[in-house]
């Protein structure tokens, strides 16, 4: 984020600005109850993070980080400030989460969606991106930014740098029956795919396959030298667990017990003292998992040592504390 800006010509942003941008993000998240790490994803969609990011106007005046229904808040409507002030970045965020007078928020295009799952982030994107979703119910088809929900999906995941992968013209196509593979160089190994459900492991975070249908399916966190054996699982947000050579406890736990069986796997960094285990699922997230059970994402990763903040490391049906 400390270069985002170059592409306007426009100063790059400063320590002290990305710190506020971080405090403002909170701020209003807590204010309007959606989650910090959406807020984040729309603003890198939006703006790569530049807080002198400047006004587009395409029959709708959209400033600022989040480039907002005509919000009040920029740093960047013909003039540029320099230092943008904390009150202006607190208003970009503001503006684009909670609404303004003349259009809706992420605030209000999660509700439209009056989904449950971890498909309301998705939905909400497309919404907050063209203002409905294609009647085909592809998150990718009509007219829309057709990678806006699938970029989204994979900023969720892990991907940060690099150009996206997902092709417009083949994600506005999918029926939800395949998966758009990822352009490779010839010195970088195949990625993987599979047929029954979009599947893929990517050898360069430059290199992240993005996929959308009817039901938004994930692209995978993109492979780091710590998550080399790890394969994204499309159709769930869930990871595999990668092959260790470490044993695990072989236990077994529902949503509320505090019992096990062998069934499923502790998750190697859960603590001792846990009360309440739950087993991930196809379609879990840790969004979605803090929400089930009521708990912060400083308090799962606080009895899941080892997580990572942005929930790359989830493993599909192996048991995380989420009551100690």
């Amino acid at each position: 984020m400390q270069s985002s800006c170059a592409q306007w010509s426009v100063p790059d942003n400063t320590d002290d600005e990305i710190n506020d941008m971080y405090n403002s993000i909170q701020s209003v998240a807590s204010s309007t109850g959606i989650d910090s790490r959406f807020i984040f994803a729309i603003v890198m969609q939006e703006s790569n993070g530049c807080v002198r990011a400047p006004t587009t106007n395409y029959g709708v005046r959209n400033p600022g980080l989040m480039q907002s229904h005509n919000g009040a808040g920029t740093c960047n409507d013909g003039s540029v400030q320099d230092p943008c002030p904390t009150s202006e970045i607190t208003q970009m965020i503001q503006d684009g989460s909670a609404g303004t007078s003349s259009g809706d928020g992420l605030k209000q295009c999660l509700a439209e969606t009056s989904a449950s799952d971890v498909s309301m982030y998705y939905k909400a994107a497309r919404i907050y991106n063209s203002g409905s979703i294609d009647a085909s119910g592809n998150l990718g088809a009509g007219i829309a930014t057709h990678c806006y929900a699938s970029d989204i999906a994979n900023r969720l995941t892990g991907w940060f740098s690099g150009p996206s992968g997902c092709d417009p013209g083949t994600i506005a196509d999918l029926t939800g029956t395949a998966a758009a593979a990822s352009t490779q160089s010839p010195d970088e190994s195949p990625a993987t795919t599979t047929t029954s459900g979009p599947s893929v492991e990517t050898s360069s975070p430059a290199l992240v396959t993005s996929v959308a249908s009817s039901n938004p399916t994930y692209a995978p966190t993109p492979t780091t030298s710590s998550m080399a054996s790890q394969t994204a699982v499309a159709s769930s947000i869930a990871t595999i667990a990668p092959t260790s050579t470490t044993s695990a406890t072989t236990t077994s736990a529902t949503a509320a017990s505090t019992t096990s069986s062998s069934s499923a796997q502790v998750y190697p960094g859960a603590t001792s003292t846990c009360q309440q285990w739950y087993t991930v699922q196809p379609g879990d997230y840790c969004i979605i998992v803090e929400q089930k059970f009521g708990i912060s994402m400083a308090q799962l990763m606080s009895w899941n040592s080892g997580l990572d903040v942005d929930c790359s490391n989830l493993w599909l049906a192996y048991q995380y504390c989420v009551g100690a």
